[in-house]
């Protein structure tokens, strides 16, 4: 048996029914199941008479489809860019869980500290988010 992580919730495990998914979404019912009618979302297998299900990774197919129809893009293109966007989380999620380190809540300003630079340990690099923006800041080391 594999070992999980127990830093990490099981997201297989939370399940949304469909009335839950219109509510976060903000898709309708009818137009979730075009889109599973057209193969861009699956719910769970469902018990004959039972009310659709969702898992969590569906559930946010589902919120970027609609991110980026409200963007204006059409159907297909929308869920092209959604599925890019969904191969794009595992990457980012192994990128964030090794490089980063913390993060400091300061009044104006939120730093994601993302370690040394470099080997030389000389500079420490920073995402800043602030007043809505990003960018990133190299500090030096004090020893």
């Amino acid at each position: 048996m594999e070992e999980q992580n127990p830093t990490f919730i099981d997201s297989t495990k939370l399940i949304f029914g469909i009335g839950q998914v219109e509510k976060i979404t903000e898709v309708s019912g009818r137009q979730l199941r075009y889109w599973e009618k057209q193969g861009y979302i699956q719910p769970l297998e469902q018990k004959k008479g039972a009310s659709r299900q969702y898992n969590l990774h569906t559930l946010f197919m589902i919120f970027h489809i609609q991110r980026f129809l409200n963007q204006g893009f059409t159907l297909q293109t929308a869920v092209d860019k959604a599925r890019k966007f969904d191969e794009q989380i595992p990457v980012l999620r192994e990128f964030l869980s090794n490089q980063l380190k913390g993060i400091i809540v300061r009044d104006d300003q939120k730093l994601l500290d993302f370690g040394y630079l470099d080997a030389s340990h000389q500079q420490r690099i920073y995402g800043v988010i602030k007043d809505g923006k990003t960018s990133f800041k190299i500090d030096p080391v004090s020893h």
